[in-house]
């Protein structure tokens, strides 16, 4: 018998409905509309599909569009089902007569206002499950939203990247954040209120600020998380390695841990590293640790080998370092 299986050409338009859809569902709407809108009977059959989740970069798509502006324009009216709205400017979210905000399932606010902040309600957004507030928005009160996102006002929400957790209103939680990015200068808050209020969150990417010299976390303030896997940090300010196994100790689930800290942080920057010691810490908190990501600038001593870095700890295996300032006064400890 012959092992030959001839080559039967498959075109494109050949696909079948929901192939074709789950492609659309990455697409900009503007390109969507570019390259498949009015080739034939079929393709706008599914373009104006309710099954199709449509997505916005407003208002780029309108303004920098290179079609018709009225046919974009009519065809956003009348399909009314786009789920992914991205505001690439400081301006008002569309009026609901543009687009039907009840179907937005993710929402992106680039440079966020607090006009804007203010928009993002239950009543307008209530089948909400992504949101992504911008950095800028670091210093603008988010006190609504926090009560919001952290009460459970949006029941469907499970993933969101806010800043400036700082308030110490109290919270009911929400157990359907799966993963959260903040931003907080009160590590008092992030297990207080995050870690207590979202009891089945698995992803926490924290930017986390230290303020004070000699406090510590008290080891009697919740109970331990249970589900958290991923944690990622980003030290800043008075850390010390007490400060990071008081932390650690409420989170003693965590397999995947990433560390950074930056150059341009000058208590960071003088910050010794002592793995050893980290290597307790990771065995006594984290028994189920197993892999570790790192990022650390600190100054070079030489009564470390940093060599023997990775017997100390299983996960230590794939850090390496190398000399980062041209007056060879700092290390830069990584992985890859």
């Amino acid at each position: 018998m012959s092992d030959y299986i001839p080559l039967i050409p498959y075109q494109f338009e050949h696909l079948p409905n929901e192939i074709l859809l789950e492609i659309f569902d990455y697409i900009r709407l503007n390109d969507l509309i570019r390259a498949f809108y009015n080739l034939n009977n079929r393709f706008n059959s599914i373009l104006f599909s309710s099954n199709i989740h449509l997505r916005i970069l407003y208002p780029n798509d309108i303004e920098e569009n290179n079609i018709n502006q009225k046919i974009l324009v009519d065809f956003i009216i009348n399909q009314r089902f786009i789920s992914r709205l991205q505001l690439t400017h400081n301006k008002a979210i569309p009026d609901q007569k543009f687009i039907n905000l009840s179907h937005i399932r993710s929402l992106i606010l680039d440079t966020p206002t607090l006009t804007l902040i203010e928009q993002i309600t239950p009543e307008k957004l209530p089948r909400l499950e992504y949101l992504r507030i911008g950095y800028i928005s670091a210093k603008i009160s988010l006190t609504k939203l926090h009560h919001d996102v952290f009460s459970n006002a949006f029941p469907l929400l499970r993933k969101c990247s806010l800043n400036n957790i700082t308030d110490n209103n109290l919270w009911t939680g929400s157990p359907s954040i799966r993963s959260l990015g903040i931003w907080s200068d009160n590590p008092r808050i992030v297990v207080e209120r995050i870690l207590f209020g979202l009891i089945n969150l698995i992803f926490l990417h924290v930017f986390l600020t230290w303020q004070e010299k000699s406090a510590i976390l008290d080891k009697k303030i919740i109970q331990q998380h249970s589900n958290l896997k991923y944690l990622k940090l980003y030290l800043n300010g008075l850390w010390t390695l007490d400060k990071l196994d008081s932390l650690l100790a409420y989170t003693p689930t965590v397999i995947n841990l990433s560390l950074y800290s930056s150059y341009f942080d000058l208590h960071m920057r003088d910050f010794q590293w002592n793995f050893q010691e980290l290597a307790y810490i990771f065995l006594c908190r984290l028994p189920n640790l197993f892999h570790f990501d790192c990022e650390l600038i600190l100054k070079k001593f030489k009564s470390f080998d940093f060599n023997q870095i990775s017997s100390l700890h299983s996960c230590f295996h794939r850090i390496q370092y190398e000399i980062y300032s041209d007056d060879d006064l700092y290390i830069r400890i990584f992985t890859k």
